[in-house]
């Protein structure tokens, strides 16, 4: 019997086939390829999301040890300029760059006036909100930023005698003893 024109046709394509695996014959991925793919995003998702997660915690802690940083040196830089001015008794006030800060033993006082006026915070720009402070001698401000725990606040104590340093503090707690904003 004689081959067809069509059967002499069909033997040299499928002659070019022969040698070929069934993987090469189709396009695409093999299943163990792609289970693979997966498995490798599955490790990176895992990897990366908790500390994407974490990243707003350590955001706020951040910018509130930058405050009080900010706050210590306030301090510092309106002593200096308190006894420049002779400016030391139990109240008084000096200019810091054109900023008037009111003192208390030639340290700023517990309030806006005050160490937020020497640090050059603004609570809405900023996002941070005070606690009430006072201008009296010991009392006390918290400058806390919103949005973040209520233990997470930098509080400042003016100095109680002439010859006392104002209590700064960086309160940074999650109440069980963790820390974090």
């Amino acid at each position: 019997m004689k081959p067809s024109l069509r059967t002499k046709a069909l033997i040299p394509a499928l002659a070019g086939q022969a040698g070929q695996s069934l993987a090469a014959a189709r396009p695409g991925f093999t299943l163990v390829e792609f289970l693979v793919a997966l498995l490798f995003v599955a490790t990176v998702v895992a990897l990366a999301v908790p500390r994407l997660w974490n990243m707003g915690s350590e955001a706020r802690t951040a910018k509130q040890q930058a405050i009080f940083g900010s706050v210590r040196a306030a301090a510092q830089i309106t002593r200096a300029a308190a006894q420049v001015h002779n400016q030391l008794g139990e109240s008084g006030a000096v200019a810091v760059d054109g900023t008037n800060i009111s003192t208390v033993y030639g340290y700023p006082t517990a309030t806006a006036a005050g160490i937020v006026a020497a640090t050059g915070l603004d609570t809405a720009n900023d996002q941070v909100s005070l606690s009430e402070g006072g201008t009296k001698a010991g009392s006390q401000i918290a400058i806390a930023l919103n949005g973040a725990r209520a233990s997470c606040t930098v509080v400042y104590t003016a100095p109680t005698a002439a010859d006392a340093q104002p209590l700064i503090r960086y309160v940074n707690s999650d109440g069980n003893g963790g820390t974090g904003c």
